[in-house]
């Protein structure tokens, strides 16, 4: 019997296109959290993935300060987002401007231009004077990739780069080889650290 919505080898031709990724995780933490010093300051060390479920409203970016405030700087981070607003690229800008942040990379709905033209001008302007890599793209992707001295650590969840309810869920974890599969690039990691001033 034909399926009258799709063909099962059309399917089957688009799943072998798909990108495929298989790691091992010798621990797995399961955290609901008001905030992220709920972690009590810590985290994942390679082969640990931490599952987290919020309890209060807190954004993906709180991933970034608490690496930053664990490790003390971030070579290069890639956030993809649907959204974001003019607090978190103030608040990336001002981390790049004191030191602890080298090159951002954001990868954005394309729907930013209509949804938030303000914000997407900014962002272009941004990327044209060379303060940010920017790509668009039909997305609705929330991945935060940073690559410290301290490794390579990968956040994944349902939290944008703006407002957040206050229930969201994220996975946190060490792994350069997710870090690559998620953000396209390799990371400098641990044999790297902070650039000379």
């Amino acid at each position: 019997m034909k399926n009258e919505y799709f063909d099962i080898s059309d399917l089957e031709a688009e799943m072998s296109k798909s990108r495929r990724f298989l790691d091992a995780f010798d621990v797995e933490m399961l955290f609901k959290v008001d905030s992220l010093k709920n972690l009590t300051g810590r985290l994942p060390e390679q082969g640990e993935i931490f599952f987290i479920e919020t309890m209060k409203s807190f954004t993906a970016f709180t991933f970034i300060v608490h690496v930053l405030k664990a490790v003390g700087y971030i070579n290069h981070v890639y956030i993809a987002t649907y959204s974001t607003n003019e607090r978190i690229i103030n608040a990336l800008l001002r981390y790049k401007e004191k030191g602890q942040l080298g090159t951002i990379h954001l990868h954005i709905s394309e729907t930013l231009k209509f949804r938030m033209p303000e914000v997407y001008e900014r962002l272009i302007r941004l990327r044209d004077d060379g303060t940010i890599e920017l790509t668009f793209a039909w997305t609705h992707k929330k991945v935060t990739c940073m690559d410290t001295p301290a490794g390579a650590f990968v956040v994944e969840g349902s939290g944008n780069y703006g407002e957040n309810a206050l229930q969201e869920q994220y996975i946190f974890l060490k792994s350069a080889k997710v870090y690559e599969f998620r953000s396209g690039k390799i990371p400098k990691g641990e044999s790297q650290g902070k650039p000379d001033a």
